[in-house]
Order: C-alpha cells, then sequence, then structure tokens
C-alpha cells in the first residue's frame, strides 16, 4: 500500500459516494487507476463494505447502554455459545471481548429506557453463562467517529 492507496481510503472513509472521476482530479490521476486501485483495495481486504451512517436519534434510538459482562465459564464450548448468544441480539451494535475487570463489553442503542429493561431481563440475563452484568447509560455522547487513522 502506497501514500495514493492511503489517500484513496482516507477519501471514500469521507465520502464512499465520491466517484473515481472526482477522486481522480483531487488527486492529480487518471480515472483508470483510481479505479483499479479501489477494487485492488477491496479485494485485499482493505475494504469491508459500504454502508450508510444513519442518525440514531433521528430514527428515535437516543439511548445508548453499555454492559460490562462477565461470564461463569470459560471453557472454549461455552464461551462460544456466550458469544454467538450475544451476537444474534439485534441492539447489540459492538461486541468485544476484554482485559480487566470483565470479561465482554457490548453496545446497544434503545429508544426507552423501558425497552432497555426488558431487553436486559428477558434476553440477557436469560442467557445461563452470564454471571454479572453492570450497565452504563449514555447521558451525552461527545465523539464519534468511524474513521480508521491510516
Amino acid at each position: 500500500m502506497d501514500n495514493i492507496d492511503k489517500r484513496i481510503l482516507e477519501i471514500l472513509q469521507t465520502d464512499c459516494l465520491k466517484t473515481a472521476k472526482e477522486m481522480a482530479s483531487e488527486l492529480s490521476l487518471t480515472t483508470t487507476p483510481i479505479y483499479e486501485r479501489i477494487k485492488k483495495l477491496e479485494k485485499a481486504g482493505y475494504i469491508k463494505q459500504y454502508v450508510a451512517l444513519l442518525d440514531a436519534d433521528l430514527l428515535g434510538k437516543s439511548i445508548v447502554v453499555f454492559l460490562n459482562l462477565t461470564v461463569k465459564d470459560h471453557h472454549v464450548s461455552k464461551r462460544t455459545e456466550f458469544i454467538q448468544q450475544m451476537e444474534s441480539l439485534e441492539s447489540i451494535t459492538e461486541f468485544y471481548h476484554i482485559s480487566g475487570s470483565y470479561d465482554f463489553l457490548a453496545k446497544a442503542r434503545f429508544s426507552s429506557i423501558k425497552e432497555y429493561r426488558d431487553f436486559l431481563v428477558n434476553d440477557v440475563a436469560s442467557i445461563s453463562n452470564v454471571s454479572d452484568i453492570e450497565s452504563q447509560i449514555v447521558l451525552e455522547e461527545l465523539k464519534y467517529s468511524t474513521k480508521v487513522i491510516i
């Protein structure tokens, strides 16, 4: 990956609808090499997918909750089962295996505290391998970015 590939990735992170022609003009190249480089970056896995970033507040999903979770049994099969159960929950938007006092961190969005409570009681608490749950409700989102610094 050279500096031109990095610039293409930076441009796409800002506006993935920008055309190869627009990028070529910005980078002082012709369209064909830009198009070929994008295809190469896609094939190599640098570009995972193209998505629209939605405004969760406008869609009524303004409550963000982080859940710290501890599991009872760390055996591979139990851990795998727990991960599959958590991944199947639609409200979970991000899910991480972490170090520290807890084993996992999940991020979820809800339209109300009641919706979150129902999710917690009916979905997460029903997963048998969960031994502890601690939640933090976000009061204010101060920074949000999907950008990867290259």
